[in-house]
């Protein structure tokens, strides 16, 4: 039969209640930005790039970022993303509004944006001339865009390997709260 050692016993309950608290709340806060970086990692990764904005903007730190991250208790809750403008498109996708005229210009098989595309060809008309409209724009057909996902692509890849690292996590904390036996 084993035998007890009460006040050893005693000692490591002190011990778990003195430390534990705090040391439950770092591997929570720790485990929740590990995971909120790995999305915004994996989303910089799958983000489509014409100009480099909304690549950029899924970087910690910066004014147009979203990394939010609040503990209560042991829970934490954490927000990634972006605040560029467009790139809620660019996730989830969009329907194009057939017929409208947006101004720009075609480029090596891309077509590039140009608000000052429509006043060019006002001023042609201007002069007289019968310039083509689609020349300086496209008209839309009203289609379906997709969305990429890099968001919910990047959030479902942290999603399936969060177990694996909680229990390191928690190997840890047994590590640090145990240092002695």
């Amino acid at each position: 039969m084993a035998k007890v050692d009460k006040r050893e016993l005693e000692r490591l309950y002190r011990h778990l209640k003195e430390n534990s608290a705090d040391e439950v709340k770092e591997a929570v806060s720790r485990l929740a930005r590990t995971a909120g970086y790995g999305v915004l990692r994996g989303a910089q990764d799958r983000v489509p790039v014409r100009d480099g904005v909304l690549r950029r903007s899924l970087s910690v730190g910066r004014s147009d970022n979203v990394f939010e991250f609040s503990m209560k208790g042991s829970h934490a809750d954490i927000t990634v993303g972006t605040n560029v403008e467009y790139a809620r498109y660019v996730e989830e996708g969009f329907t194009q509004r057939k017929g409208q005229f947006v101004p720009g210009y075609w480029k090596g098989g891309e077509f590039r944006y140009d608000p000052n595309a429509y006043k060019k060809f006002l001023q042609e008309r201007k002069k007289g001339n019968h310039p083509n409209l689609t020349d300086y724009g496209i008209i839309l057909t009203g289609q379906r865009i997709p969305g990429v996902r890099y968001l919910a692509r990047s959030l479902a890849e942290i999603e399936a390997v969060l177990d694996d690292l909680a229990y390191e996590e928690l190997e840890d904390l047994a590590r640090r709260l145990f240092q002695d036996g």
